[in-house]
């Protein structure tokens, strides 16, 4: 761009070459290289930035945005730039414009979760964001416009929605005994939830071409299908985990009744072979939601199980012939069990009388080493939990659902036990260690991410607001550099999953930016690998110290260099990093202490608990930082002031 007055349009990816074609003179901003310098400035921020931002400038309200937040715009970017707030947002103004307008008139909003309904796709769909709205003043001290960053959070709403169902459904079934009473409540409260017309389960029997129907609730806007009827062939396992049909008549997918018009399908297979389907049909067409798919197919492996429970309780009861064929069948494991006390009748040990072979499956212990056998000799230092928790139901006779870890098997189990006869119990089990650590993982990546997002806001706001220069182009150079830093640490932990990143990999990515032709830069030690929320500060100082280095140090001048060495002491405890700068000028100690300075100070330092030790040398500046490599490190980043 050769105007001069332009070079804050320089970068910003599509929406950067976007805004540098659009015709400006059309709208109430008038042509970009006479925009106010707080606009000029704003904007360069906001398309060098990597999380989703946009402006709303003047009394029009007038929209620029990012690139990642033209992912939120959907259907409604580009269209969308450089037009009124409230036109392209006119189906949620009732709910956000009034906190607009607070913006403009000097109030800043910060909130965590807002949701609206708004058809930005061509469809409405609910959507959660969470969202700082910061007046922007004018030369002349008035709010000229509003900045806004913000992040959806959609995902992770609906995620949380979908395991408060799960709990509920699971709470709704855990005290039912008759299957078909399990199957009835089941399917009524996931066909409420989903708002669908009929919500039926399909299940193949021995002797059947097919899966047929077993239970079904609907709302009364469709008639019942009749119990029996095969709505998809038997055969093997489908390779896909489900169909989504908006629309039968168009939408590719197994056939549906007639009076079905779209449909959510699971099927769920075991041994290879389809065993059960799912269903919630609606009398029209409906554009069926991921989050509501997702939710079906989740819930179809609660019911399934909360279903195969029941059918195994109903069977236990019925008489010794007929529950030993499903004992040996069963994908649950099964324990028979008689507890053992000691004379002063204290429940001490249980003793293994049968067990299925899902059991031995699933425990990795054999049958033929179990039955007979105290679990204190056949799992040596077992919980004292379980001996407890099945005296309880034997003494008491009320069931046990209960999920616990035996940690000398490494595996937890989700277990429901109930008395059979005096002294004597039934465990039915499963072993649900992938599905909690998947939930741990789950939940882990969410509070990683909403604390990242909200670190980096926290820091972006701070080097605007403390960052001083004598110009607005060393201004916005030292703001977007420091934004740059904290974008490509994020960047780096979202490629690593949030869990840390390589130190060296780190280092080159800060440091080479900065390094010019003629310049050296040495990077000298042993792998190592930070902690997740350790990776954002050892970034911002490194950054710190390289622009320092740029401006007054080694990297301003030709023939100089940064050598960066760093060592692992005190058993694997400890990172010691060594800052030393050559062929540069002397390193003359500040008269007062910067905003890098106190950036350094306060992540090694306050954010880390590590030390920092500044050598201001005429051979050159030397650094020296330590900080654990373990432990924990600050929940929040502290600030400097």
């Amino acid at each position: 761009m050769p105007d001069r007055r332009l070079r804050f349009l320089a970068e910003g990816g599509t929406l950067g070459a976007l805004m540098r074609a659009h015709d400006w003179g059309a709208t109430p901003l008038g042509p970009p290289e006479e925009w106010p310098e707080a606009l000029k400035t704003t904007v360069a921020i906001m398309l060098g930035s990597r999380q989703p931002m946009f402006v709303a400038w003047g009394p029009a309200r007038t929209m620029l945005y990012n690139d990642s937040y033209a992912v939120l715009c959907g259907g409604r970017h580009p269209a969308a730039l450089g037009q009124p707030f409230r036109d392209v947002w006119f189906d949620i103004m009732d709910d956000i414009g009034p906190i607009l307008e607070r913006a403009f008139q000097g109030e800043a909003t910060h909130m965590d979760d807002i949701a609206f309904v708004m058809t930005r796709n061509g469809y409405p769909e609910e959507a959660h964001f969470s969202f700082s709205y910061t007046p922007v003043r004018g030369e002349d001290g008035q709010v000229a416009g509003m900045f806004c960053a913000c992040a959806e959070i959609t995902a992770r709403i609906m995620a949380e929605r979908r395991q408060a169902f799960g709990l509920a459904l699971d709470q709704a079934l855990r005290g039912l005994v008759d299957p078909a009473e399990v199957a009835n409540t089941a399917l009524r409260l996931i066909g409420t939830q989903l708002r669908a017309a009929r919500c039926g389960l399909a299940e193949w029997e021995e002797g059947r071409d097919g899966l047929a129907v077993t239970a079904e609730w609907g709302d009364g806007s469709l008639p019942p299908i009749p119990p029996g009827t095969v709505l998809m062939p038997a055969g093997p396992a489908p390779a896909r985990p489900g169909w989504r049909i908006d629309d039968a008549t168009i939408d590719p997918g197994p056939p549906l009744p007639a009076d079905a018009a779209s449909a959510l399908l699971v099927p769920l297979a075991r041994s290879g072979r389809l065993d059960t389907l799912l269903y919630v049909h609606q009398a029209v067409p409906r554009r069926w939601l991921a989050a509501e798919e997702t939710l079906l197919r989740e819930m179809a492996e609660r019911v399934a199980a909360a279903l195969a429970r029941a059918r195994a309780e109903a069977a236990l009861r019925a008489s010794e012939a007929r529950w030993r064929g499903l004992f040996a069948a069963m994908h649950e494991g099964f324990a028979l069990c008689e507890m053992v006390r000691d004379e002063q009748g204290r429940d001490v040990d249980f003793r293994y009388l049968e067990v299925n072979d899902a059991w031995e499956r699933l425990t990795g212990i054999s049958r033929e080493a179990a039955e007979g056998e105290l679990v204190s000799v056949l799992i040596p230092g077992v919980e004292p939990y379980w001996i407890e928790t099945y005296g309880r139901v034997v003494r008491t006779g009320e069931p046990a659902h209960v999920e616990y870890h035996v940690g000398t098997l490494g595996a937890w189990f989700e277990v429901f036990a109930y008395r059979t006869e005096p002294g004597r119990f039934a465990a039915v089990f499963l072993n649900v260690t992938e599905r909690k650590a998947s939930e741990e993982r789950q939940a882990l990546l969410a509070r990683e991410v909403d604390h990242r997002a909200k670190n980096a806001l926290a820091v972006v706001m701070a080097a605007l607001r403390l960052t001083r220069a004598e110009t607005l182009p060393a201004y916005r150079a030292a703001v977007e550099g420091r934004v740059a830093a904290l974008a490509r640490a994020q960047t780096l932990l979202a490629r690593e999953n949030w869990s840390g990143a390589a130190l060296a990999q780190l280092l080159e990515g800060e440091l080479r930016p900065f390094v010019g032709e003629g310049q050296r830069l040495s990077l000298e030690g042993p792998p190592v690998s930070l902690q997740g929320r350790a990776v954002q500060p050892v970034a911002m100082a490194v950054h710190e110290l390289a622009t320092n280095a740029t401006k007054h140090g080694a990297l301003s001048v030709a023939g100089g260099g940064v050598v960066l060495r760093w060592v692992v002491e005190d058993g694997g405890a400890t990172l010691r990093l060594h800052w030393q700068e050559e062929g540069g000028p002397a390193a003359v100690a500040p008269q007062r202490q910067g905003f890098g300075s106190r950036v350094l100070e306060a992540t090694i330092r306050g954010q880390l608990g590590g030390t920092i030790a500044i050598d201001w040398s005429p051979a050159g500046l030397a650094c020296t930082m330590t900080l654990p490599l373990s432990g924990p490190v600050a929940e929040e980043p502290p600030i400097p002031e």
